[in-house]
């Protein structure tokens, strides 16, 4: 696939997101919460999406893929796995809060976990940063499809959090926000979480299709 049919495939698939939050946006309550409800389809299909994007990274990548960049792999589990709430499914309280650490009321042991899990995501993003970053603002002034790709996604997983339960996040400001303007944020919310694992898949595969002239610690 050329870089333009690549670039093309990200345009088709943002044009798909915005015109997916339009349909979102205009379905009644009963609808909406079918679709956008905890665990709702779209955000089923989201964490469906990162358990295809590990199993593809896997079957294409290969054993060497793994021994050499498996962190990316551990990293879209943990995606995938932060999407159907497993970081608060069997704690007292979600693990991603520094209250589960300071509150007398967690186990030691969930603590304990806790730590495994967080140190597993620091090890992840201290791995990609160390061999990748240089990389990637390189291939960024190139305009290297895998490049924009990563910078999709980081947009995505930015923007997305920035909306993620709006109101509570403008209250200290001042702001109050309607019911239906927190309904709006939290259904954009889902549905760029969609696209997030579906633009990772691309970008993969535009990593195993690059030329082989290009620097092997791309992405």
């Amino acid at each position: 696939m050329t870089d333009n049919r690549y670039f093309k495939s990200y345009a088709v698939l943002a044009l798909g997101l915005l015109l997916l939050c339009g349909l979102v946006l205009n379905f009644g309550e009963r609808y909406g919460q079918l679709l956008m409800g905890e665990s709702g389809l779209i955000e089923v299909a989201s964490a469906v999406g990162y358990f295809v994007c590990a199993l593809y990274m896997i079957a294409r990548g290969g054993r060497d893929f793994l021994a050499s960049r498996g962190y990316f792999v551990v990293l879209t589990l943990l995606f995938g796995f932060r999407e159907l709430d497993f970081d608060k499914a069997f704690t007292t309280m979600g693990i991603l809060k520094s209250r589960f650490y300071l509150s007398s009321d967690v186990p030691l042991q969930e603590k304990v976990i806790g730590l495994l899990v967080i140190a597993l995501i620091v090890w992840t993003v201290f791995q990609l940063l160390r061999h990748h970053f240089t990389e990637f603002m390189r291939g960024l002034k190139q305009r290297a499809p895998v490049a924009l790709g990563v910078a999709l996604i980081f947009f995505l997983l930015a923007f997305s959090k920035s909306i993620d339960g709006l109101a509570r996040k403008l209250k200290p400001f001042g702001i109050e926000t309607s019911a239906e303007v927190s309904r709006w944020a939290g259904s954009v919310e889902e549905v760029l979480e969609l696209g997030i694992p579906i633009y990772m898949v691309l970008t993969f595969h535009a990593w195993l299709s690059r030329p082989r002239a290009e620097s092997p610690s791309s992405p």
